[in-house]
């Protein structure tokens, strides 16, 4: 007897055109990608690592050298991550303690090298303001939840062309990282597809950048524009220890006429390239016997430097580099007043915290929460104080003396714990009486009684 084949079953989609094959329209769906060209690669290194668009070391180099560059960078650090942090409920939800305290658990722990979170993101920003990008790794446990984050230094970062995976490369050793949230495991030796134990799979990177136009794949940091900035501090900097070292001997041209001894020249020469150098010999003197008819001449070479012009060039070449981190001069220790006489620093700082700090905030927050995947809370890193402290000071006390609020209001504004007798109107007791209101003397003056 023959077997009665079976009949495959069709699966239909009704549409406002019609009824059609689902296999049909899968063929016909239009994909939501990009459509863009990638970007043309010339020059690629061994592993298709795509080298950097400037030399990370070269930045570091001027990073180390410039006390404003310095200052800038790390107080964008301390700025953005260094004030604390906290879980914020989001909108809709009910408290979870259970859930607050897994989150509270892991910004509190401590990697194995002794890191929190809040170190961790100072870390990497500086990266950020003095490379132009940075690196998290991540490492899971052995449930697949994520256990401790690091620091990746940024320096020793390379991409790969895919955007894929990441390698460290230091004293010609290699380790491989996957982008974070990637499902397919790396070697972290090789970097290529592994499906073997955790001892040698490739941990996760985050890798964050400042956005730069001519380079997919790697950012800059903001000093890129103030570059020629800083190397002029550079070398001012090194003009004045130069100049110092020298004992203020400026560049000259000695003309020795006559006949002179053998050897004068080297006498003089060695006198005034080595022995008056360094302030150890500041007091140098050289005592030299002038044959007849011999003259010696003294010329310099180099022309006047006057302190002035050197002062107006170090001022601005500083304020272009804090031009470059939008940093109000306040902040790294630099007293700027208003051209009209007003302190300008609380506009200035309100400025830099909207359009600096705010924003990369955000976006670390963003990463954070990726990686703590709560429903429930989201994570925040705490603002900075913009106000004028003392002139809120000041408008507060004369606010408590006049009644118009109590001490606890006024300690409440401050951010200061209340005290018990503080909920109290006070006026100050030299309130002296002045005359009565113009509407009692009015009705003086009509005849009228001034109960009337």
């Amino acid at each position: 007897m023959a077997k009665e084949k079976s009949k495959k079953g069709s699966v239909y989609v009704r549409t406002s055109k019609g009824f059609f094959p689902y296999d049909l329209l899968q063929k016909a769906e239009v994909k939501s990608t990009s459509q863009q060209l990638p970007a043309t690669l010339k020059w690629m290194t061994q592993n298709d690592f795509v080298p950097p668009p400037y030399n990370p070391m070269s930045f570091l180099s001027l990073y180390e050298s410039n006390s404003i560059l310095f200052r800038c960078v790390n107080q964008l650090a301390s700025d953005v991550a260094g004030l604390g942090s906290r879980f914020q409920l989001r909108e809709g939800k009910t408290d979870n303690q259970a859930e607050l305290n897994r989150l509270r658990e892991f910004k509190e722990h401590k990697n194995s090298d002794g890191d929190k979170i809040r170190n961790i993101f100072k870390k990497i920003l500086i990266d950020w303001g003095s490379i132009g990008y940075c690196g998290i790794e991540v490492a899971r446990n052995n449930k697949g939840d994520i256990g401790e984050l690091f620091h990746v230094p940024s320096h020793t970062l390379r991409v790969h062309k895919s955007q894929k995976k990441y390698a460290q490369i230091r004293n010609n050793k290699k380790v491989w990282f996957k982008k974070f949230g990637e499902i397919q495991n790396i070697s972290a030796k090789t970097g290529k597809e592994f499906s073997g134990g955790k001892r040698d799979r490739a941990n996760e990177l985050i890798f964050y950048k400042n956005y730069y136009p001519k380079s997919d794949f790697y950012g800059v940091p903001n000093l890129i524009s103030a570059v020629g900035d800083i190397m002029g501090l550079i070398s001012l900097r090194d003009y004045n220890l130069a100049f110092f070292e020298n004992y203020g001997v400026p560049s000259a041209l000695i003309v020795l006429e006559g006949e002179w001894d053998d050897g004068s020249e080297k006498v003089i020469a060695d006198f005034l390239d080595k022995e008056i150098k360094g302030t150890a010999n500041a007091h140098g003197t050289l005592v030299i016997t002038q044959p007849d008819k011999c003259q010696f001449t003294y010329q310099k070479l180099g022309t006047e430097v006057k302190e002035s012009s050197f002062k107006l060039y170090e001022q601005t070449r500083r304020e272009d580099i804090l031009i470059a981190y939008s940093m109000p001069p306040e902040r790294v220790g630099i007293r700027i007043v208003g051209k009209l006489g007003g302190n300008v620093a609380e506009e200035a700082t309100i400025v830099y915290v909207q359009s600096v700090v705010e924003p990369l905030q955000l976006d670390l927050e963003e990463i954070v929460n990726e990686i703590l995947q709560s429903e429930i809370y989201e994570f925040k890193f705490e603002d900075i104080d913009t106000r004028d402290l003392i002139a809120l000071s000041e408008r507060l006390v004369k606010e408590v003396n006049a009644g118009l609020k109590t001490p606890n209001e006024a300690r409440n504004e401050l951010g200061l714990v209340p005290y018990t007798e503080g909920d109290k109107f006070y006026i100050a007791s030299n309130l002296i009486e002045a005359g009565e209101t113009e509407a009692k003397g009015l009705s003086k003056e009509a005849g009228g009684s001034p109960d009337a």
